[in-house]
């Protein structure tokens, strides 16, 4: 596994399953996307700034934008403003709604959903919190009722059989339950999720037996399995008293996952004799895990906007689960809603397994709102919590390295590397990490060593390639080996921008500046507001004679709020300190 994984990305690993999923997932996204009026806000955009109003168009325009930056407690507040000042405004109502139910605030949206509901049987966010307050009221038919009335079609034939199923449990009828599943026969993709949850249902009914058989074949392998699918299977082996059964899931799936702190959790409870914990133990927890199931693959197809929905849904089901509210943060940092997602996972307990990645998150977090000396200090605690584990380690390290503290950059990789067991035991992407760490505090010879190192392991690496040979032609060396370098990594990724741009700098500084300008103006065209591209391009006009477009490319680049030094080696070139018509000579 990857360094960095997560527990959310074990529990519903990139399996054939996901991208068979196209079909039914984009339908909905689109949908749900059209009804919120999202979209995500650039870091670094000026925050809007929330008009006070008593009125109905102050209060509507404020949702609105907050709708935009995806704010949805401003949206929430203020688009619900809006509706009660205009009740009958139908396209108000669900902007209102739909704010309501991405800021959790669902049971406050069941109002607004009857009216919805009463207006159009087939609005599936609408029928999702009318179900959610009958299932709060233990009013199973009813909620079985208002869901049968979904269409068949997209996203709900997903949707409805395993709500139905679950809806059948709570009425006691496991006949029915079972039944409901086969609704999804026929789509192969679906398979495997429909006896995840049968196997789950049998749980609930307490036939283990069933149960087992469901769980095991559901995702093939179980220690290669979703890690909730695992979780379940080693709670039926507990159940029957097949402990040892348990232990030896437990401990295959930390072979394969050796990142994952969930099993090691399960694990310690075995050994202190503590009961199993059950994935299910309601038939509104197993509706909660079917939301949490969808709003996972929606999320891998970056269709965020109805996963958060999915999301906040399954939460409202169940309130205390920590992978749901991983996710849930998670989508918010797409979002770009960082504070929202710290506050998020700052609900998780210190003593769940899922708290360790919750503490990653938001150090993430906190570094992208610019508090990097927190996020720096509560890394630094969690790489003194857990001694044996790289991943504090290596989030240390990045951070670092973006706040150009190269040389505790460079340490904190070091320190990586010896938990994983050496340089032989990682990938190429913690060796270039470092190499760049290296290279930035100016220590070629320890960096040149990285990246070497780095394509052994990877030789058609791109982005190793480029780094290297671009190095060594700004160090005037080895040009021959870093035109070759460069002629790969661009034949690899050819609409990189800066990959482009390093082999037309190594054409310049071999002096072929015809050549030059051909891959520059490539580069320039790929990455347009890059003022670093626009400036070598510039250098390239001028040694090509064409000086005009050589000035035109230099105020170009200045206009791109360039670095102090870039901006005052341009300046001085528009200010007649042409550069040199003479191409370096390898050393």
């Amino acid at each position: 596994m990857e360094c960095g994984t997560t527990e959310t990305d074990l529990r519903m690993q990139d399996k054939p399953l996901k991208r068979q999923f196209l079909h039914i997932i984009l339908p909905v996204a689109a949908l749900a996307l059209s009804a919120c009026g999202t979209m995500s806000n650039d870091k670094g955009q000026a925050e809007f700034t929330y008009p006070q109003s008593d009125g109905f168009s102050g209060n509507f325009l404020a949702g609105k934008a907050a709708q935009m930056e995806n704010s949805t407690d401003y949206a929430a507040r203020y688009l619900l403003r809006a509706h009660e000042l205009d009740a009958d405004n139908k396209e108000l109502r669900r902007r209102a709604f739909l704010a309501l139910v991405s800021d959790g605030r669902i049971a406050d949206a069941e109002g607004i959903a009857r009216q919805l509901y009463a207006e159009n049987h087939e609005d599936l966010f609408a029928v999702m919190a009318v179900m959610d307050a009958d299932i709060q009221n233990d009013d199973y038919q009813s909620a079985l009722d208002v869901v049968s009335g979904l269409p068949k079609r997209g996203i709900n034939a997903l949707i409805a059989p395993l709500a139905k199923a679950w809806l059948y449990a709570g009425l006691n009828d496991q006949q029915q339950a079972l039944a409901s599943l086969n609704e999804m026969e026929g789509n192969g993709a679906l398979n495997p999720l429909s006896e995840y949850h049968r196997g789950l249902i049998l749980a609930y009914f307490n036939d283990l037996d069933g149960a087992e058989r469901a769980l095991a074949s559901a995702y093939g392998d179980p220690a290669d399995a979703p890690l909730r699918a695992a979780e379940a299977l080693g709670a039926v082996y507990e159940r029957k008293g097949q402990t040892q059964k348990a232990a030896l899931l437990y401990s295959s799936y930390m072979d394969r996952h050796p990142q994952s702190l969930a099993m090691p959790y399960h694990l310690r409870r075995l050994e202190r004799g503590d009961p199993p914990l059950a994935t299910v133990v309601t038939p509104a927890s197993g509706l909660a895990e079917a939301y949490l199931d969808i709003a996972t693959l929606l999320s891998q197809e970056n269709a965020v906007d109805p996963s958060l929905l999915l999301a906040r849904y399954s939460l409202s089901l169940r309130p205390g689960d920590d992978i749901t509210r991983l996710l849930v943060g998670e989508v918010m940092e797409i979002q770009k809603r960082f504070e929202a997602a710290i506050s998020v996972y700052s609900a998780i307990p210190k003593s769940s397994p899922h708290s360790w990645n919750a503490r990653l998150r938001i150090a993430s977090s906190l570094e992208q709102i610019g508090k990097a000396d927190e996020a720096i200090a509560l890394l630094k605690d969690m790489v003194n919590e857990r001694d044996s584990r790289p991943d504090a380690l290596i989030q240390l390290g990045d951070i670092m390295r973006f706040q150009q503290d190269f040389a505790g950059a460079a340490n904190a990789y070091d320190q990586a590397i010896k938990r994983l067991g050496g340089e032989s035991q990682v990938g190429w992407r913690l060796l270039y990490r470092r190499g760049i760490a290296h290279e930035r505090a100016g220590n070629w010879k320890k960096a040149e060593y990285d990246f070497l190192l780095a394509l052994e392991l990877e030789p058609e690496q791109p982005y190793v390639l480029n780094y290297l040979g671009y190095s060594w032609v700004e160090m005037g060396k080895n040009f021959d080996k870093a035109e070759e370098m460069l002629k790969r990594a661009v034949a690899l990724q050819p609409e990189d921008g800066y990959i482009v741009d390093s082999l037309g700098w190594v054409y310049y500084k071999l002096g072929r500046f015809e050549d030059a300008v051909t891959q520059l103006e490539k580069a320039v065209e790929l990455k347009p507001d890059d003022p670093t591209l626009n400036d070598h391009l510039g250098d390239a006009y001028w040694q090509a004679g064409r000086y005009h477009e050589a000035r035109f490319q230099w105020n170009r680049a200045l206009s791109f709020d360039p670095t102090d030094e870039l901006r005052a080696t341009v300046e001085a070139k528009l200010n007649g300190q042409v550069p040199s018509t003479d191409p370096l000579v390898e050393n």
